[in-house]
């Protein structure tokens, strides 16, 4: 089960362009971590995202199997991100959200909102709002097109959709730390403090 939410990005994502993030929260893994005091995996780094990453879940994995550096990544992580018992480890965590889009806004088409929108790129779906009155040219629907964003006409209930995002292919590592971050905002959006990872 999920739950649809929107986010302002500059409350997730600095130095980023101002968008608005569509999230899929997972409630099972939502409600685990709140019952466990696990707040977004941020805290325990890139690098332990990615250790994380290769592990599958809630199935044991023989520590021998894994790198020195991973190894010494597990041994960092709290027992509720994932569990080590008789020289194995166990991943507990799990993805708690996904930005399904990520939509930016401009009052034309051009580099600056091709720029903006291609921010997001690497890590979602995505999409360009266009505020004016008449529709970009066919030159910059194709641009948009060819590089997978849409392209959204008008605002509120008078949206025409001139050009369909499609789907982006998400890499693991950068999907996951960036729904984490995406995570971390929507908590405070919500009024649930993140608790501190430590411990």
């Amino acid at each position: 089960m999920s739950h649809a939410h929107t986010l302002a990005s500059r409350t997730a994502f600095g130095g980023m362009p101002d968008a608005v993030l569509h999230l899929e929260i997972n409630l099972a893994e939502h409600t685990r971590r709140q019952a466990a005091g696990i707040g977004p995996l941020t805290s325990y780094g890139y690098g332990g995202l990615g250790t994380l990453g290769t592990l599958p879940e809630n199935l044991p994995v023989p520590l021998a199997a894994l790198t020195p550096a991973q190894r010494e990544s597990i041994s960092q992580a709290p027992a509720r991100i994932c569990a080590v018992s008789r020289n194995q480890v166990t991943r507990h965590a799990i993805p708690v959200c996904q930005v399904t889009l990520a939509e930016t806004t401009a009052p034309m088409p051009g580099w600056l909102a091709f720029d903006a929108a291609g921010s997001y790129r690497q890590f979602t779906t995505v999409a360009v709002r266009i505020g004016r009155r008449h529709p970009p040219t066919d030159d910059w629907l194709g641009a948009f097109a060819r590089a997978g964003m849409g392209v959204f006409l008008g605002t509120g209930d008078r949206t025409v959709t001139l050009a369909q995002p499609r789907p982006r292919l998400r890499v693991m590592l950068e999907s996951w730390w960036s729904a984490e971050t995406a995570y971390a905002a929507y908590l405070q959006q919500t009024g649930q403090a993140p608790p501190d990872l430590g411990g």
